[in-house]
């Protein structure tokens, strides 16, 4: 059920707010499924104390909200979640709807996002659909839509330009890469793109769009979800400005674009080829049944890239006889230039890894002795290096090993493995543990 807006009748004059010619939105969106809006406003005050009532989205953070003219502004109030319960209140009570076809009078029934349902005294039940605004009688009226009213203090009669900003909830992005793999899977291809998503309940038309990719410090608290699922996404051609905004990334998309409510956007901003990569092999037999398959490439200028990647998911294409063949998925943080993009994309069919525990003797209270066993085979037709895990707990001591090992971090220690085509290798090392 939609929350609505109560308007009490007041002597003061009350207008509607219209855009400034030419001042298109800036909607700069966060991934934590909030937007900071600025927009320009035409205010037709009279002398004295107007009151002006400013449509915004239902998930506004309405203490966020900063007006800038040359007017005064003496007060501002947000009052929804009130007229929720306030129209909920009046159901069976006399209510006046008005719409765009005319006025409807009766006693309320039901109400909700966009119909009214009313009795009128000839005893007809009707459905209205779109009403503008329902008056309580006393109560004075609501709107169906979520207002911000605004009490102005002007020294001029006429309009007054004016800029509002403030946070909603109901806007997000979303961060995904495509990334194909050439023929001879040495080098790839990527598109990075951004899935825009308008929930809020407002439309921004040839909007400004902008998105920070960092991690924004937010006091949590609970809201409920205001917005259906969104509509199927449209793909627009593009790119993307970017730059160091604070401790965060900055991105701006050129021109305007229409970003109606309830609409999904899929805009690309990088494209990048023949970006050089390294496919290698890691078997974690205490956490994994499987050789995994790794494929990283770095983020950087020699790799057509270099600009920081916001987080998303990637998805890896091969060729397979002139098609396109889904290789896997994995997600990234957000990656700064420089830095590497490792992925995870499966397990592979051809090399397989079993480990074996020997044996575990208690040799002192506190003191136990293990030996481990892992055999790796190769099916495929070259040769392999395998990065073999093993994860050591507390005090640790490895006492012989078949292969050189290095330490990773203090619970880690990792073997290279050369594994021949069509053959096997073996590791075996014994490890003492003190608890």
């Amino acid at each position: 059920m939609r929350k609505v807006k109560i308007g009490l009748a007041l002597s003061l004059a009350l207008t509607i707010m219209s855009l400034l010619a030419g001042g298109a939105p800036v909607v700069t969106i966060y991934s934590q499924g909030m937007a900071c809006v600025q927009d320009s406003l035409t205010l037709s005050l009279t002398t004295g104390i107007s009151d002006v009532r400013v449509p915004v989205p239902a998930g506004i953070i309405a203490e966020s909200a900063l007006i800038s003219s040359e007017a005064t502004l003496l007060s501002q109030s947000f009052d929804y979640t009130n007229a929720a319960d306030l129209a909920a209140a009046s159901v069976g009570k006399k209510v006046e709807v008005m719409t765009s076809n005319g006025v409807y009078r009766g006693t309320l029934l039901t109400y909700g996002a966009d119909t009214i349902t009313i009795i009128d005294s000839s005893g007809t039940i009707r459905s209205i659909a779109q009403p503008q605004q329902v008056s309580l009688g006393d109560k004075g009226a609501f709107s169906l839509d979520p207002v911000l009213t605004l009490k102005m203090q002007s020294k001029v009669t006429g309009d007054v330009s004016a800029t509002i900003s403030y946070l909603t909830r109901g806007l997000s992005w979303d961060g995904s890469y495509i990334c194909v793999l050439d023929e001879d899977q040495s080098t790839l291809s990527l598109q990075g793109q951004i899935t825009l998503r308008n929930q809020c309940g407002v439309d921004f038309p040839t909007a400004t769009i902008r998105f920070v990719a960092g991690d924004v410090n937010r006091v949590e608290k609970s809201y409920s979800d205001m917005r259906a699922a969104p509509a199927p996404m449209a793909m627009m051609e593009t790119g993307a400005s970017e730059q160091s905004a604070f401790e965060y990334h900055l991105y701006t998309l050129p021109g305007t674009i229409d970003l109606a409510d309830g609409a999904s956007l899929v805009v690309p901003y990088i494209a990048a080829s023949d970006v050089a990569i390294e496919r290698s092999y890691v078997y974690d037999g205490a956490s994994s049944s499987g050789v995994q398959v790794k494929v990283s490439f770095k983020n950087n200028t020699e790799n057509g890239i270099g600009i920081p990647l916001p987080s998303g998911t990637v998805r890896l294409f091969g060729n397979a006889d002139g098609s396109l063949l889904f290789l896997g998925e994995d997600s990234i943080g957000h990656t700064a230039k420089g830095e590497t993009v490792n992925l995870h994309v499966g397990s592979s069919f051809d090399l397989v890894g079993k480990r074996t525990q020997l044996s575990r003797v208690k040799i002192a209270p506190s003191t136990y002795r293990e030996t481990y066993r892992i055999i790796l085979r190769n099916h495929k037709d070259k040769d392999v290096v395998i990065d073999v895990r093993e994860h050591l707990s507390g005090t640790w001591n490895i006492t012989t090993s078949s292969q050189p090992y290095e330490k990773v971090d203090s619970n880690t220690i990792k073997y290279l493995v050369s594994v021949p085509a069509g053959g096997e290798s073996e590791v075996e090392y014994t490890v003492e543990y003190n608890y």
